[in-house]
């Protein structure tokens, strides 16, 4: 399914955010939602809170589906093709059944290599604050202040890439 969001061609949707997109659809029926206007207006405000889907986004995957052509050629696509649903990689795992979020950089791992870490082992990466999240885990390079005072205020666990260094495990 990623591989299938991501050959459509919506700009500013590359493999990456195709995957984020495949878990977050897990089927095409669920993506089918995005061809008919009502429907579309919904699932894009949800899409937000993905980690790596912004406005940028929203915004292009919004105008590739105002297009009738794009709309026709990507339901054609979908009744000629076998698309299997997206398969989610790990439910058990450290991360089982938990929410987190990343901000800033961080110095031993890429911010995508974090993702799939957590993914693989059960997690879900979100965008945004909110009280679902379980854990923020902030980055030493440049992470955002009001990520930080949103988490405190939500009481969310907050776990520092400092402290983690120092503490192995």
């Amino acid at each position: 399914m990623d591989k299938f969001i991501f050959s459509i061609g919506i700009r500013h949707i590359g493999q990456e955010n195709a995957k984020i997109m495949a878990s977050f659809f897990t089927t095409i029926k669920e993506f089918s939602k995005l061809l008919e206007s009502d429907p579309r207006k919904k699932v894009l405000k949800n899409l937000i809170d993905l980690d790596g889907i912004g406005e940028t986004q929203i915004s292009s995957i919004d105008n590739f589906f105002l297009n009738k052509t794009n709309i026709q050629t990507t339901k054609e696509l979908i009744q000629k093709l076998k698309i299997k649903d997206y398969l989610v990689k790990n439910k058990g795992g450290k991360f089982s059944n938990k929410k987190i979020m990343f901000t800033g950089g961080f110095k031993k791992i890429s911010r995508s290599e974090a993702k799939e870490l957590v993914e693989k082992n059960g997690g879900k990466v979100l965008g945004s604050i909110s009280k679902k999240l379980n854990f923020l885990i902030v980055g030493e390079s440049k992470p955002t202040k009001k990520k930080i005072d949103q988490a405190k205020k939500l009481n969310i666990k907050i776990i520092l890439e400092k402290r983690v260094e120092r503490n192995p495990r």
